[in-house]
């Protein structure tokens, strides 16, 4: 019986909500916007602030670069988090927008998931050097280059 109760209670406790912020641009500089909740989960939440960018309603000249759709997989390996990103929407962009895309997700993704600190990219399925024409991907993005001031 001990162990059922346990095993519940893990249950529950990893699927709990958490209030969550999501990374966006304005005036050219990362804002926080309070979005809801994700779950604890760091295996869900990565799908969640995902799909939760494409459906902010945002305001005044604050902005998003992250196309619905542009997650392929992602994967937990010890403290790192891999991502494989869909190149499909965003072969056009400019070097502006790459690196403000990419700032939305790293900010976004150390922010709201816990217990890793750095972050690989793929871009469809492979590892690359170059995200789409000026951001080396070739290394990991550390979380310590992305950490937010809590309690702003």
């Amino acid at each position: 019986m001990k162990r059922i109760i346990t095993l519940l209670f893990i249950l529950i406790a990893s699927f709990t909500l958490v209030a969550s912020k999501i990374a966006f641009i304005e005036n050219n500089g990362i804002i926080l916007l309070e979005v809801g909740e994700f779950s604890s989960n760091k295996v869900v939440a990565v799908q969640e602030i995902f799909e939760k960018f494409s459906k902010v309603k945002l305001s005044g000249n604050q902005k998003n670069f992250v196309p619905q759709g542009i997650l392929n997989a992602y994967y937990f390996v010890d403290t790192a988090l891999i991502i494989d990103l869909n190149s499909k929407n965003i072969q056009n962009y400019s070097s502006e927008e790459e690196i403000f895309l990419l700032l939305q997700i790293l900010y976004s993704l150390f922010e709201n998931i816990n217990g890793i600190d750095r972050i690989y990219i793929l871009v469809d399925g492979k590892q690359s050097e170059i995200f789409i024409r000026s951001v080396n991907i070739y290394f990991s993005f550390p979380k310590d280059l992305y950490k937010t001031k809590k309690g702003d």
